[in-house]
């Protein structure tokens, strides 16, 4: 690795459990759950230095403060953090390494407490219970507002949740299953509203490891980048002996889409602003109008104002004589009852070129068209201040999403989101890479594709044009990756093919696999082949025998990320924790399942399997799947897009199955 990559673990050895990050005044914190919660410091999300314990020894005699997480709120630093999961307690500090002492008493709330503050001054609090995820209103940062259920949940163990706001949506990101599995993983949810209304994200989950070098990973945190403009989430995975090591991922989010390009072994290191500016009130020029700055100003007194200036002709200013923002344009926003007027104060401005919009410490203070400003310099108003950190990158936020280098093998969106892209002939997407492991690899173009589309994917040196014979939401391109390739693109030659997502994977197996006949016991999921397949025709001789009439015993294909679920790693609570899809005969019917730690029913039938053996063929081709049994066609789907490979394994619950003369053979 050099000074542009870094290699997850990013932190090993100091027991990172549950890590969160802390952004404050252009410096990082890092807590996580130890007995005296130890405080590190980084300015690059990379290298940390270890400040020491942030709380006093024995302050909760023989409990672990769980899940630490420290919000800064006009000079003071507030630490949430439930001992041993008995509740929280709120406790507060100084400074960011603490010390931190408590505040109040046991407020209850089991356990991961999580403080969001939107963007008009609101508190919210978001915690860990056997039904899910729990929120509350706060009046202040020691008050809690009545317990209300979000209803988000996981299927089973839930925990860890992290709100933030993204183009007016609240995003979650949560975890679930036992946190000693390996198929601990990271959900994300989506809401129009903070307490009520959330939706789970399309793509869960977002994070998981149960096939990877890093395993069990979750309980995650998320914190905007030393460019101001990358959003990077932060978490943890399990290593033989319980301890947890650290990672990280690039994030990325458009509207209510929300995905990490992850979990990655390597991947391009996070970037410093363009220009960082400390001690001097003269900032940088700002041509075109496209920028995120930030500017962090501690008032000498409570009579300084302090604000900055962008160009001749806009000036912002917080004034706690008048309890106001104002603004050169006219604008007039209150300041808050909690403000203090000599502490650290935190401006953000973000333009697009069109609009600019303000805050001031996370809240909003108004969006406004850019042609009441100039192209001028940014400065900050310094009259009896204290300047501390200040930068400013100039793209936004948005734009910093479409243009992150993507890892791969990995997945990303092709255009802005899940709503896809459509292309006019001769139109490209580009996207930069980084490419973990030099190989062969099958780039899986998920969208939706006509008869007399052609698709053109460039990558490297290599070109290779795909016409589409039959309209399929699934194009596959076999390609070889080196460590030189840095771009992928994808050109539409004919036609208006619908681009979704990309997922690069390694590449498949292309000889066929005869297995040895198995018995396969009650309660039981396993992978047959270690061969890996997209592309097949399958065919076996099955016989199930039930002993519960809620029974099942299902082929898995394109299977990966098998886990189990619960601290025992027990086979029921884990039954649909796999990625891939499933023929599942039951005593009631048979159906074409979809999981992704989950299970949904692509298509069924009220064919039962009877006693005896019975011949099954699958054929996957593309996004098309077709189920025969005993030579009849009973299953059919044209929607399987992802996973797109994967091997071939069963599983049983309340049953037990024999499969013969299994063979699978790619298609090409």
């Amino acid at each position: 690795m050099n000074a542009t990559t870094y290699a997850n673990p990013i932190a090993r050895g100091g027991d990172f459990a549950d890590p969160f990050v802390l952004r404050h005044n252009g410096q990082y914190f890092l807590y996580a759950t130890n007995p005296d919660v130890p405080c590190w410091s980084s300015f690059d999300l990379v290298n940390w230095t270890l400040e020491g314990p942030s709380l006093a020894p024995g302050l909760f005699p023989g409990l672990w403060p769980f899940a630490p997480e420290v919000v800064y709120a006009d000079g003071a630093f507030y630490m949430y953090t439930s001992p041993a999961g008995y509740g929280h307690y709120v406790l507060r500090a100084d400074s960011p390494t603490g010390p931190f002492e408590p505040v109040t008493g046991n407020v209850g709330h089991a356990i991961d407490g999580n403080v969001f503050v939107d963007d008009d001054g609101s508190r919210y609090f978001y915690w860990a219970g056997d039904e899910g995820i729990w929120a509350c209103e706060m009046p202040s940062p020691t008050e809690f507002g009545e317990p209300v259920l979000t209803e988000i949940h996981m299927n089973g163990w839930t925990e860890g949740p992290f709100v933030s706001k993204r183009d007016g949506i609240y995003q979650m990101t949560l975890t679930g299953n036992h946190y000693l599995s390996r198929g601990y993983r990271i959900d994300a949810a989506a809401s129009d509203h903070p307490l009520r209304g959330w939706r789970p994200a399309a793509l869960n989950p977002i994070l998981v490891g149960a096939d990877g070098p890093a395993t069990g990973i979750g309980h995650s945190s998320t914190v905007i980048g030393p460019d101001l403009v990358s959003t990077w989430i932060i978490y943890h995975n399990i290593n033989p002996d319980a301890t947890r090591d650290l990672d990280i991922d690039r994030q990325v989010g458009v509207g209510t889409s929300l995905m990490a390009l992850g979990p990655s072994t390597t991947a391009p290191a996070p970037k410093q602003a363009d220009v960082i500016w400390e001690g001097l009130e003269q900032g940088p020029s700002v041509p075109g109008g496209v920028f995120t700055a930030e500017l962090n100003l501690i008032p000498a007194s409570a009579d300084a104002t302090h604000g900055f200036e962008m160009g001749p002709n806009l000036s912002v200013v917080a004034d706690a004589a008048t309890g106001l923002v104002r603004s050169s344009a006219g604008h007039t926003i209150p300041l808050p009852s909690s403000y203090r007027p000599d502490v650290l104060h935190c401006w953000v401005i973000e333009s697009d070129g069109a609009m600019l919009s303000v805050y001031l410490d996370g809240r909003a203070q108004f969006t406004d068209v850019i042609e009441r400003t100039t192209d001028g310099a940014i400065r900050a108003i310094a009259d009896g201040v204290e300047i501390g950190w200040c930068g400013l990158t100039r793209t936004t936020r948005a734009a910093a999403d479409l243009d992150a280098v993507k890892p791969v093998p990995g997945r990303f969106w092709a255009g802005e989101g899940e709503a896809g892209i459509t292309l006019a002939p001769g139109e490209t997407l580009t996207h930069q890479l980084h490419v973990q492991q030099a190989g062969p690899v099958s780039v899986n173009v998920i969208g939706s594709f006509e008869r007399g589309d052609e698709l053109l994917l460039h990558v490297g040196a290599q070109e290779h044009r795909l016409p589409v014979l039959e309209t399929s939401k699934l194009l596959r391109f076999a390609v070889f990756l080196d460590d030189a390739v840095e771009e992928l693109m994808l050109s539409a030659m004919s036609g208006s093919p619908r681009l979704q997502l990309v997922e690069v994977t390694s590449a498949p197996s292309s000889l066929s696999a005869t297995l040895p006949d198995v018995a396969v016991p009650d309660s039981s999921k396993v992978l047959l082949s270690a061969e890996v397949f997209d592309d097949f025709d399958l065919t076996a001789r099955v016989t199930v025998n039930f002993s519960a009439t809620d029974g099942s015993a299902t082929v898995l294909f394109r299977a990966s990320q098998l886990s189990n679920g619960g601290e025992g790693d027990d086979p029921l609570l884990g039954h649909d924790f796999f990625l891939g899809y499933g023929i599942e005969f039951t005593p009631a019917g048979t159906s074409l399942t979809r999981h992704a730690y989950n299970r949904a029913v692509l298509a069924d039938n009220a064919w039962t399997i009877t006693s005896g053996t019975h011949d099954l063929r699958v054929t996957a081709h593309g996004s098309s799947i077709g189920v025969e049994v005993d030579g009849e066609l009973l299953l059919s789907t044209d929607t399987a897009t992802q996973p797109c490979s994967g091997g071939v394994g069963v599983r049983t619950a309340a049953a037990d199955a024999l499969i013969a003369q299994l063979v699978v053979t790619p298609r090409h």
